[in-house]
């Protein structure tokens, strides 16, 4: 049980980080008057804080206490406003950032919450990781048509409130991660 609550305070930190990265980006992106960006940035930054409220609720339940993430999760608030480049770099980053996730880190956390029987670790690592996955593909999405110069039309953006998952124009009747009703998408 050590490496899934092991594995749970770095996906906390790692999530939190990335939460504050996104708001970086997204800043950036409206300094370069590519709102749409931002927005997407900002959308994201949202689902990570929902992985983090699942993965602080899976932590408490395997430690039966209450979950101080000051004791372990590290913002450095000046690393993470040097990294912030161009919006284009910064849509680099986030795809490399979110296909990490996907592939490595909790690819790993999901066969170690496995190995334990640790299911409710097990399903909070295996719900970001399939998100994770769609972030990324959104991220290089946007990234094509910076690339290709085509401006991108305003586009309502919902985010799942169970999982994290990241829709676009209009939400699914049931999320393809969760499978929760289209009740629990929110826009942003």
């Amino acid at each position: 049980m050590l490496t899934v609550i092991k594995n749970l305070k770095e996906a906390i930190n790692g999530e939190s980080n990335a939460k504050r990265k996104y708001e970086l980006c997204a800043e950036k992106a409206r300094e370069e008057n590519l709102s749409e960006v931002a927005h997407l940035f900002e959308a994201i930054s949202v689902a990570e804080t929902i992985h983090i409220k699942n993965h602080i609720r899976a932590l408490a339940v395997l430690t039966n206490a209450g979950v101080k993430t000051e004791d372990f999760v590290e913002v450095n608030e000046v690393d993470l406003k040097n990294h912030i480049k161009d919006t284009k770099s910064n849509l680099i980053d986030a795809i490399s950032g979110e296909t990490y996730e996907t592939k490595k880190m909790y690819k790993n956390f999901v066969k170690n919450s496995k190995k334990e029987g640790i299911e409710v670790a097990e399903l909070s690592f295996s719900l970001a990781r399939r998100a994770e996955k769609v972030h990324a593909e959104l991220f290089t999405d946007y990234l094509k048509f910076l690339e290709n110069n085509k401006s991108i039309e305003k586009r309502k953006i919902f985010v799942c409130q169970i999982c994290g998952n990241v829709e676009i124009e209009a939400p699914p009747l049931v999320c393809p991660i969760c499978e929760h009703s289209q009740n629990f998408f929110q826009e942003y």
